[in-house]
């Protein structure tokens, strides 16, 4: 059963690719995965191909942005310091949307949280597949290694605490 619409940031995205989980973790029905038109956009060649099959498969969607959204979007964008355009797209989507924002940005969480939008980042899907059985405690351990050596922005202490529980016997 899913538990809501969430949509996704670039660095989530390439962070899933790299630990090539993106397919375990659309197969699954845990969510339902939206990114936007211009948050795909900043993805390389090399990794929009890897979703191709995900998003003709209605497993993941791009939204399109209509002229209305853009109008709200750089609504967004002008009345805040430090974002991007992805950044604002992501934002108003998961507010448009009433979902969830997943993101490593430290700049868009902050104010995303500001707004009321229920914000989380990499390590609250490793729980939340861990926790529905999508992946086995052990192979979180070894991807969130892995995710450790590629992504110096995570937050320690709560990486440190997830191996410590996911590596026990």
């Amino acid at each position: 059963m899913k538990i809501g619409v969430v949509i996704t940031d670039a660095n989530i995205l390439i962070d899933l690719i790299h630990l090539e989980m993106f397919s375990v973790l659309f197969e699954s029905d845990l969510f339902e995965f939206k990114t936007t038109d211009f948050v795909f956009e900043e993805l390389y060649d090399g990794q929009k191909e890897i979703l191709r099959d995900i998003i003709e498969e209605q497993r993941f969607q791009i939204i399109e942005s209509q002229e209305d959204d853009l109008t709200e979007i750089f609504k967004i964008k002008q009345n805040t310091q430090g974002l991007s355009i992805q950044d604002c797209s992501a934002w108003y989507y998961a507010q448009k949307l009433n979902g969830m924002l997943l993101t490593g940005d430290a700049s868009l969480r902050k104010h995303t949280k500001k707004s009321g939008i229920e914000v989380h980042g990499i390590l609250y899907l490793f729980d939340r597949m861990v926790a529905g059985g999508i992946i086995a405690a052990q192979e979180a351990f070894e991807k969130l290694e892995e995710l450790k050596v590629l992504n110096k922005r995570l937050p320690v202490k709560e990486v440190e605490k997830r191996l410590k529980e996911w590596g026990s016997p």
